[in-house]
């Protein structure tokens, strides 16, 4: 029989992705969503159309050669029944020339790049080529593993370009801006990229093709791509302040020029990334495939090493942070991603908001990978489930046990163990606005409640029943977890040690702190107190030191005593790392006693702001001037200063300006003028760096129109 019994097929490409709410990706090739019908127009050449109307047969693909001479070819013919879980077409209408007709992919459909054939009954083993498509994940759909019920959600988690990471401390959070920019054109690309170069398709390219329907499967493939240690991929991180032959992990300001690095240098590990980085990076990519994802931040994270819910760690005599015989560590924060899906390889009751994480910590199965791990499992402590539960538990609800070693001596002295401080204030970005959301209850109970500490045990009984290091290591018997609050040993009965900060830390400022002790006994009372300052790193490794000062204070009964400190500019300039982030200790020791109190503050410093304004209506393809304002109120001459302008729609890549030195007390306003290309609610965020200055970031949220009204 003649192939070419087609005069034309037309995919209608601009009508379906409009449908399928992918037209801001591409509007020339066709790009749909699982679970939901796309349509093509075939024209027949003359004569044919009745004769072949109900002896079609479609064909799909995969949209890969390598694959296509031995995967399973999906072949479905012309139906009038809807069969939802398999790959159907209908006749919508037609002509004496011309058919319209409906395309419906099953809503477990493979993702990713495929072929579409049309052929005959007389011909099944060849068939005319109709085009390349891509299928995505479809929140929309409510058969989809990936749906997600309120449309506000759905836009903030899968449409939203823009969002916020939370960083600081749990005394301090500040947010900052960032431009995921999914829809990008070639960012999609890029995201099936990442799966073709991952190990699973290097080693078995059919079973990871048959996967990729599973949000499960393809999210942790995901998870492991982001960070380069297994797979050369996309980032690497760093966390030593390095970053000479690199670019500072507090120098990005998007998602999309990482990408495109690790695409254009043939799939070199952009240098570097830290975890927000990391986080940001995935968000990208799972909201372009079609998988609602958010960015979260954990507060005081901890980085379990020995997976036994308990954090040590160690203070010299002074106070002075040290590291000794342990991996283990608080982050200052750490930032993640909630990924929502249902878990059909869970115990029901487990769908829904799933952590995943591509910062490089620990391996799970062999690959530097996390999760997903269902909060509610997490919140219930059902932490033998897949993927990572007991590694996610320990980051929010570990104890933490503070020791203080002696030079002189072998042994170390527990000052305090505290099961509260880990996992504090769990945050991120809200869907009805720009605002932050606490959702510290869907990880845990409240903090010393007899849930949470029955959770506790109920975690801790399953590691120890799993794992022989867990009985090896742990400090403490399932008997001592009853409901209380594990503070032991207590500060002495009627003292209180507390660090404050007394006016807000800003970066090129003297910063002021105070140490309040307390004695409500009815006995004067002497205590030597020992403070030390040193810099620290986000991921809880100590730095250089700062600052120490001893001194004796007498304290009378029922009285409060507060001896204040300075810590200059000039000294702490020199050794605080990208993280602009101290950590002030005390170590108090009662004279007659010597009885032990310990405090502790994270000091996070303000950098000064960086204001935005952009002038009248912005037009779509219209230019218009974008001013930014920034004063150096540093004590110095800033060096080597630099300005970036990026917004996903506003600016195509990035504007980058040099702007050089910046004089003690100058004002710079800096005048760029834009042309924006895509209509709707956009955000230009704009990022300034320096020697001084490591980075400040500032954003404007910017409404597109079509025309001037």
């Amino acid at each position: 029989m003649d192939q070419d019994f087609l005069e034309h097929a037309d995919l209608q490409i601009r009508h379906n992705n409009k449908e399928h709410r992918t037209d801001e990706i591409d509007t020339n090739r066709l790009i749909v969503r699982r679970g939901q019908a796309f349509k093509i127009r075939l024209e027949f050449r003359s004569g044919h159309v009745d004769k072949y109307a109900g002896n079609l047969h479609f064909v799909v693909e995969p949209g890969n050669p390598h694959l296509q001479q031995y995967a399973k070819k999906v072949s479905f013919t012309l139906s009038s029944e809807d069969t939802r879980n398999n790959w159907s077409a209908s006749v919508v209408k037609k002509n004496s020339k011309s058919m319209e007709i409906s395309i419906l992919p099953p809503p477990n459909a493979i993702t990713g790049l495929h072929v579409l054939k049309v052929q005959t009954s007389e011909t099944l083993n060849s068939g005319l080529f109709l085009g390349k498509f891509i299928i995505l994940f479809n929140p929309w759909c409510t058969d989809d593993a990936v749906f997600l019920e309120l449309e506000e959600e759905r836009n903030e988690y899968v449409m939203n370009e823009n969002g916020f990471v939370y960083l600081g401390n749990a005394d301090w959070i500040s947010q900052r801006s960032w431009n995921f920019g999914q829809f990008d054109k070639d960012i999609i690309d890029i995201c099936l990229q990442l799966l073709d170069r991952s190990h699973n398709n290097l080693q078995d390219p059919l079973s990871d093709y048959t996967r990729r329907n599973d949000p499960v499967y393809v999210s942790r493939i995901i998870s492991a791509m982001i960070n380069s240690n297994d797979d050369n991929g996309v980032i690497q991180g760093r966390w030593d302040d390095n970053y000479e032959n690199g670019t500072c992990p507090t120098k990005w300001n998007g998602s999309n020029a990482i990408l495109r690095q690790w695409s254009n240098s043939g799939f070199k590990p952009v240098k570097y990334g830290q975890c927000w980085v990391f986080a940001s990076i995935l968000c990208t990519v799972m909201r372009c495939l079609g998988i609602p994802t958010r960015v979260v931040t954990n507060f005081d994270s901890a980085h379990d090493t020995d997976g036994n819910l308990f954090i040590d760690e160690y203070y010299d005599i002074m106070g002075k942070m040290i590291e000794k015989d342990t991996r283990d560590s608080i982050w200052n924060f750490h930032v993640w991603n909630e990924c929502w899906m249902q878990r059909r390889d869970l115990p029901y009751g487990y769908n829904g908001w799933q952590v995943l994480d591509a910062t490089p910590q620990e391996r799970s199965n062999g690959i530097f990978c996390c999760g997903p791990t269902s909060v509610k499992a997490i919140k219930e402590g059902a932490v033998h489930l897949d993927y990572d539960g007991s590694f996610v538990f320990a980051e929010v609800n570990a104890d933490v046990i503070s020791w203080l070693v002696k030079i002189s001596s072998p042994k170390k002295e527990k000052i305090f163990q505290n099961s509260k401080r880990v996992g504090r204030r769990i945050s991120t970005k809200s869907v009805w606005n720009d605002s932050r959301v606490d959702i510290t209850s869907n990880y845990k109970y409240d903090e010393g409640s007899e849930m949470e500490r029955k959770t506790f045990q109920r975690a801790l009984e399953m590691m120890k029943s799993t794992d022989s290091r867990v009985v090896n290591n742990s400090r403490l018997t399932l008997s001592e977890v009853d409901g209380t609050d594990n503070s032991s040993p207590p500060a002495p009965p009627g003292f209180r040690l507390k660090l404050k900060v007394l006016e807000s830390a800003v970066f090129g400022q003297d910063i002021h702190i105070a140490v309040l002790s307390s004695n409500q006994t009815s006995q004067k009372k002497k205590l030597s107190i020992s403070l030390t300052v040193q810099a620290m790193e986000n991921n809880g490794r100590p730095g250089r030191l700062v600052l120490q000062k001893t001194s004796s204070i007498e304290l009378s009964p029922k009285a409060d005593v507060k001896t204040e400190y300075w810590i200059p500019y000039l000294t702490y300039k020199k050794h605080i790392t990208h993280s602009n982030l101290l950590n002030a200790s005390v170590v108090g020791e009662l004279n007659d006693t010597h009885e032990k109190l310990l405090a502790e503050r994270k000091i996070t410093l303000e950098n000064p702001s960086l204001d935005i304004e952009v002038n009248g209506p912005v037009i779509l393809d219209k230019p218009c001037i974008v001013r930014t304002t920034f004063k150096n109120t540093l004590p110095e001459d800033i060096h080597n200063s630099i300005l970036k302008l990026e917004g996903s729609g506003l600016i195509h890549r990035q504007i980058t300006i040099q702007l050089g030195t910046i004089k003690i007390g100058h004002t710079l306003r800096i005048q760029s003028e834009i042309t924006p290309f895509k209509p709707g609610s956009r955000n230009l965020q704009a990022l300034f760096t320096s020697d001084q200055i490591k980075s400040i970031t500032g954003y404007k949220d910017v409404t597109v129109i079509s025309r001037h009204y």
